[in-house]
């Protein structure tokens, strides 16, 4: 073999699987579907600049679970997120379904803290009952929020065990901004 002026070290430079955390992002995408009663809306989000901000205990994937890396002495090991900048990351389904019986309304709370979460405001009548409406891509797109990623298990249409890192949860982005979508060039 000839020598070449290159080294490896696993430790640090050895793969760095996408880590669970919360992280600032801009809803990027918009699927909804009519099951029954009920919509189901999966939202893809795309984890912003502001993630090379940030430090996160580095985590180290195996068998489609994630664990914690730390120092020798016990102390989390830290890493910049700014691999995590770009990614994309979809939301569980959010279901909403209409005229429920009163004693079945709170399952369209998800629905509610969701969009709420992404910073749509749903209006109240006097009593203060909200009204919730069908969410629109126009409404979300480019709107920032903080992304609670976590691990998913589930089933596939043949019903074989599946995993990912989805967007389970969402948070206010107080400061962050909306972003306007990208347009798409025509190829020719």
């Amino acid at each position: 073999m000839k020598k070449f002026d290159a080294v490896f070290e696993e430790s640090t430079d050895g793969y760095q699987p996408a880590n669970p955390g919360k992280y600032p992002a801009h809803v990027s995408g918009f699927d909804v579907h009519t099951h029954n009663n009920s919509k189901v809306f999966n939202i893809e989000f795309t984890l912003a600049n502001e993630c090379k901000n940030m430090q996160i205990h580095k985590h180290e994937r195996k068998a489609h679970t994630y664990h914690p890396v730390n120092k020798s002495d016990g102390s989390p090991e830290m890493v910049s997120a700014g691999f995590m900048t770009g990614k994309k990351y979809r939301s569980a389904g959010v279901w909403l379904t209409s005229k429920l019986p009163e004693t079945d309304r709170w399952k369209n709370r998800k629905y509610m803290e969701f969009f709420t979460n992404i910073g749509i405001e749903f209006p109240k009548d006097d009593k203060g009952v909200m009204q919730l409406g069908e969410v629109e891509e126009e409404d979300v797109i480019g709107m920032p929020v903080l992304a609670d990623i976590k691990p998913y298990e589930y089933k596939n249409k043949d019903g074989e065990m599946k995993y990912s890192l989805r967007v389970l949860s969402l948070f206010p982005w107080n400061d962050g901004e909306r972003v306007k979508p990208k347009e798409t060039e025509v190829p020719f």
